[in-house]
């Protein structure tokens, strides 16, 4: 099971090997394994969307990282804004502060799984529950048109916000999921846990300006 560890611009000192390694295996997935864009010299995947802004979920085993999110405030530019908002056409950009954007996904080679109760879904069950503890009411973005059947096997609603697309030879899709204490209840009743996955460390703000900062060690 990952312990799924919070960082953002306030702890992100906590976690400067962690978070290399992140990048590289970003690297890996988007650059060489999905062609997304072009190698970078130093062998480190970052964008645009790798603002202050930004929260990243960093899911660790055995003190290495398996799988992540990057999560944004909409309110803020985000991939859907700036590059997707064409495939928005049926509800338009969201703009909320209490909206997410969850995008940077990945799972390393050894830990993928067709199966439910995987690493995948443990990634979903931390991105969920940190989203409550945020109070959002949702997260998404352009997703893979794959990862629809999988959201509905956790039992969760998500909500499309234009037609699926063909985008260099893969499908994507704008979609939104519910956050609330039904969804979280559902992934951790798949997982068979009833525990939090999350490790905050040093220093947290909110995520969107809604909740007073706290320390937790």
């Amino acid at each position: 099971m990952i312990a799924a560890h919070v960082v953002t611009a306030q702890n992100k000192y906590l976690y400067e090997n962690e978070f290399d390694e992140f990048l590289r295996r970003r690297h890996d997935f988007f650059v060489h394994q999905k062609r997304w864009r072009p190698p970078s010299l130093d062998g480190r995947e970052r964008d645009q969307f790798d603002t202050d802004a930004a929260t990243y979920i960093l899911g660790m085993e055995e003190e290495r990282v398996v799988t992540s999110a990057r999560l944004l405030p909409t309110s803020e530019p985000h991939m859907v804004s700036e590059i997707f908002p064409h495939l928005c056409e049926r509800s338009g950009v969201p703009r909320r502060p209490d909206w997410a954007e969850w995008t940077r996904t990945f799972v390393v080679p050894d830990k993928r799984s067709a199966g439910l109760r995987g690493t995948l879904t443990e990634l979903c069950c931390a991105v969920m529950e940190y989203a409550l503890d945020e109070g959002l009411t949702a997260l998404g973005g352009v997703q893979e048109t794959y990862f629809m059947p999988h959201h509905s096997a956790l039992k969760w609603r998500a909500e499309p916000m234009g037609m699926a697309r063909e985008v260099n030879g893969e499908w994507y899709i704008v979609a939104y999921i519910d956050v609330n204490e039904r969804a979280l209840a559902s992934v951790r009743k798949i997982l068979g846990i009833d525990h939090s996955l999350l490790v905050r460390r040093g220093k947290q703000r909110p995520f969107a300006g809604a909740r007073k900062q706290t320390i937790r060690a």
